[in-house]
This record gives structure tokens, C-alpha cells and sequence, in this order.
């Protein structure tokens, strides 16, 4: 795989990494709550989900190709216009979009509960097996590179993950005045909203694990 191609993936990870997403408004979430120093207890947990996820849809998308890799065409020509709309959704601006939460109602602090949250966040959440199948099959081909270029690939990812979520962290506290500052208090329509979906996603489940 050339230079090229890698640095076309990486650009395609980052642009998608920096978007406003459940992931970062939950590392961010816990930043207000407990300080940037929760990235301890949020980090390792979410880069296992990244590596759970990839390591399942890898699996999945081997198997294909190395028995019916026919089926993977249509797959290639469907995930540019999918990862296109998914990308415009996160940052298409919405009317209705309330500040992030401060999520001050969060239970006291429990490492190894913050780590399984924040875990079934990335690996129980089905869009991410198909986002990343929609990714991967753009840069991957059948041959015997194949592992070497998939681990390559989910380093890249998995790099820039942690780069990002370190800066959503130390930034949580400038993000959320910036919100705050730029976003009416009033709302209107709170419906598809990622920002209030994050955040109620994050409280709801910090509520279960303290029940």
C-alpha cells in the first residue's frame, strides 16, 4: 500500500475523529465532571472498544474476501456515500442544539464503572461495526498483506483516537463555554440532536451502572 494511501486513510480517520460525536461528548462529559485526568479511566476503555470493533469487522470482512469477495464490491461502492452523509450529519448545523451537559448528577467517582461504560459505548453500538466496515473496505485488498495492512490501518485509527480524545479532555472546559456562548439557551426541537443525544446517552447509563 503506497504513502498515498495511507496518508488519504488517515485524512478520511481524522476528519471523522474530529467531528462532534457520542464518543467525544462522553470523554468530555466526564472531563466537566471529574477533571481532565478522567481520560485514566475513560481512555483505556474506549481504545479496547476501538480495538474490539476492529477486530470483529476485520474478522468479518477476511472471511468475505477470502470466500466470496464479489460480495465486497457493492460495499465499496456504497461506503464513500455513506461515510459522505454520516460526515455531513455530524456537522450539519442544528437549530435546536442545546449546551453539552455539564452532567454534574453523575455518581460519585468509580473508575472501573466509568471503564465499562465507557467500553460498551464504542463495542455495543452497531453503527460502529458499520462505519468501520464502510472505512476499511475502501483501503483494503485480498492478498497476503492483508494482516499487516489491517493492523497498520486500526494503529493509524487507533493513534489518532487517542490524540483526539486527549484534546476533547484538556479542551472540555474552553468547548463548553465556547457552547454556552455561541448556543441560544431557548430550544425549540430537541429531536436528532447529537448533542443532547450524547449527553442524555451518558447520564442515562451512568444512572443504570449506579443503580
Amino acid at each position: 500500500m503506497s504513502l498515498e494511501t495511507w496518508l488519504a486513510f488517515a485524512a478520511v480517520s481524522a476528519a471523522f475523529l474530529a467531528s462532534p460525536n457520542r464518543v467525544t461528548f462522553a470523554v468530555m462529559s466526564q472531563a466537566l465532571a471529574r477533571g481532565p485526568g478522567s481520560i485514566l479511566a475513560t481512555l483505556p476503555a474506549l481504545a479496547l472498544g476501538v480495538l474490539f470493533v476492529s477486530g470483529i469487522t476485520l474478522l468479518a470482512l477476511a472471511r468475505l474476501l477470502n470466500t466470496v469477495p464479489e460480495i465486497l464490491d457493492p460495499v465499496r461502492w456504497l461506503g464513500p456515500g455513506f461515510l459522505l452523509l454520516v460526515l455531513i450529519r455530524l456537522w450539519r448545523p442544528h437549530q435546536g442544539r442545546a449546551p453539552l451537559a455539564d452532567n454534574d448528577n453523575l455518581p460519585e467517582k468509580k473508575p472501573l464503572r466509568i471503564m465499562r461504560h465507557a467500553f460498551v459505548l464504542v463495542a455495543f453500538d452497531r453503527w460502529n461495526y458499520v462505519f468501520a466496515a464502510a472505512l476499511l473496505t475502501q483501503f483494503l485488498r485480498s492478498g497476503a498483506s492483508l494482516p499487516q495492512e489491517a493492523a497498520t490501518l486500526v494503529g493509524i485509527v487507533l493513534a489518532l483516537a487517542l490524540v483526539a480524545w486527549i484534546a476533547a479532555a484538556l479542551g472540555a472546559q474552553a468547548i463548553h463555554r465556547h457552547m454556552r456562548r455561541r448556543i441560544p439557551r431557548r430550544v425549540t426541537s430537541r429531536r436528532h440532536d447529537p448533542v443532547l443525544i450524547a449527553s442524555a446517552s451518558v447520564t442515562a447509563g451512568y444512572r443504570k451502572l449506579a443503580a
